[in-house]
């Protein structure tokens, strides 16, 4: 019996954890995402539908993810991962 033919659905399973993978390290790693968030939390805190303790708490998460993501940017641009 073929060992190739065994392992298919096993590398095929592999394959659909690596896409998943790869897909929310893309949406994580959205710079235009984490802007739109950032600019709709600022619209947020100016209707006051947002105060300004709990606009602090989530601009200070969105701006170190933009960070991270820029650097992260900066670092592929370079060669590296």
């Amino acid at each position: 019996m073929d060992m190739g033919l065994l392992t298919w659905p096993f590398h095929g399973l592999i394959r659909i954890f690596e896409e998943v993978a790869e897909r929310a390290e893309n949406e994580m790693y959205n710079e235009e995402a984490v802007m739109a968030e950032l600019t709709e939390l600022y619209r947020k805190l100016e209707s006051g539908d947002l105060s300004e303790e709990a606009f602090g708490l989530q601009e200070v998460g969105l701006v170190e993810r933009l960070e991270e993501i820029q650097e992260r940017n900066r670092r592929r641009q370079r060669g590296g991962r």
